[in-house]
């Protein structure tokens, strides 16, 4: 008689549990809490990596708009007509956020810096003619990718960009008013690096399986602590989502740039993916993440900190 006979007829006809496979042995290897925040962590750490990748692109761009001399130069090939030689600036840094004066309160986003120059035009002109002479005039003048945009209503607007030699000009035109005249402004500013783009989305791809990687093991190796040490993991990972979270949703990519931070509210500007993190104090509950999140690492070193309690216990 064997020992499955002894536990009676009901326990030798039980059926052997079934063996998993596939995906199902992953998931039962890693556990579901794994998969989930490895998931989380790999979309904060692509939008954190495509911030990086944007940032690190525009470090070999110098840190302060275009000088005078060079807005005054340049104005000619963009400008038809006659101008000011005046120049003034909205922002003299490349980038700023004129509501954080410097700190890490934060504000609205990122602000591209540009010279301005102003430029006239002809009494009674219409938005089109002014938009076909400025294009002309850039391009006869070796501008890049030129383009224009006319609004006629409600008011007569024009905007028309261009690229030369890592300079980025835009143009607009007000038709003005009875009470407030014609008005031709020229900006510059500095256009997007050439390897921008590509950094940008290998930042994020880096970033993304470093995201990952790090929720699969820190929750793996978490795994082998006591419950205490298992509430402290979970502690961990939800307060860092909490704090890295608007920072993320804030560099999420769209054509203009970061989704709360773009560089076109005040025209047309260059693209930039890491304006969410000074959105509204968002970047240091980001710079204190990082201790969480180094907290996390260190806990995958230690040794099982529940193992240690109950070995104790038995030895008193």
């Amino acid at each position: 008689m064997t020992l499955l006979g002894t536990g009676g007829p009901d326990l030798a006809r039980q059926a052997a549990p079934p063996l998993r496979g596939g995906l199902g042995r992953w998931v039962a290897a890693f556990g579901r809490r794994a998969f989930v925040v490895a998931g989380l962590a790999a979309v904060l750490g692509a939008l954190s990596g495509l911030a990086l990748g944007s940032w690190l692109a525009w470090r070999d761009v110098d840190a302060l708009a275009p000088d005078r001399a060079t807005a005054i130069r340049l104005a000619p090939t963009v400008l038809p007509g006659a101008f000011d030689h005046e120049v003034d600036y909205y922002g003299r840094h490349t980038f700023w956020n004129p509501y954080s004066e410097h700190t890490l309160h934060g504000g609205t986003g990122v602000r591209a810096g540009r010279a301005h120059v102003t430029g006239t035009v002809p009494a009674q002109t219409r938005p089109q003619q002014v938009a076909d002479a400025v294009a002309g005039q850039m391009r006869a003048n070796g501008w890049q990718e030129v383009r224009g945009t006319v609004q006629t209503l409600p008011f007569g607007t024009v905007e028309v960009t261009g690229t030369r030699d890592g300079y980025l000009a835009a143009v607009q035109f007000d038709k003005g008013d009875e009470l407030n005249p014609a008005g031709l402004d020229f900006y510059l500013m500095w256009a997007e690096p050439p390897g921008h783009l590509r950094d940008t989305v290998l930042g994020g791809v880096a970033g993304a399986l470093a995201g990952a990687l790090l929720g699969f093991v820190s929750s793996r190796r978490w795994r082998r602590h006591g419950q205490g040490m298992q509430w402290a993991y979970v502690t961990l990972c939800s307060v860092t989502l909490v704090m890295l979270a608007p920072a993320c949703l804030g560099n999420i990519p769209t054509t203009t740039g970061s989704l709360l931070a773009n560089t076109h509210r005040e025209g047309p500007g260059p693209s930039v993916y890491w304006g969410g993190f000074v959105i509204y104090g968002a970047e240091p509950f980001a710079m204190l993440s990082v201790l969480l999140i180094l907290a996390i690492v260190i806990g995958c070193f230690l040794p099982p900190i529940g193992a240690v309690r109950r070995t104790s216990a038995i030895n008193f």
